[in-house]
């Protein structure tokens, strides 16, 4: 039987790094490097945000990745219930932060990857969890080697 690898969401910031390949966040560029280990699923904010974010060559290696992944990258154009955004807002998160988390929480996802300590401290006891680029990247490790 084959199991399905899980689905992460990936924060924006992960994917700038990881596409820019910042050296002092290397551990972005090598969850980027993984995927197939895990989904990544992409919010309709997530995308907004790279658009504003990335240069055009920068977005194109950013399709060029879901291209080349098709099966393990999602692109998700459902909006979110105002009501779930409003509940993250309640408990310290920013708009764009909020939207995020909704969308994981609606979409089913338990895992938001981020180097925004703000949204990694801000957080705690809900349904989804949030973990840096390095916590991600030692998940795949002990995974694989179960």
């Amino acid at each position: 039987m084959t199991t399905l690898p899980e689905r992460w969401l990936l924060d924006t910031n992960i994917w700038v790094f990881g596409l820019r390949r910042d050296q002092a966040f290397s551990a972005c560029t090598q969850l980027l490097d993984r995927v197939g280990s895990f989904s990544a699923v992409i919010p309709l904010q997530v995308l907004k945000e790279l658009n504003l974010a990335l240069t055009e060559d920068e977005m194109r290696d950013f399709y060029r990745l879901i291209n080349q992944y098709p099966e393990f990258i999602e692109l998700s154009w459902q909006p979110v219930s105002i009501e779930i955004v409003k509940f993250y807002e309640g408990h310290g998160c920013r708009k764009g932060d909020a939207v995020i988390a909704a969308h994981a929480e609606a979409s089913g996802i338990r895992i938001i990857v981020s180097e925004n300590r703000q949204f990694l401290q801000t957080l705690k006891d809900l349904p989804v969890e949030i973990v840096s680029a390095t916590e991600a990247r030692l998940r795949l490790t002990s995974t694989s080697l179960d």
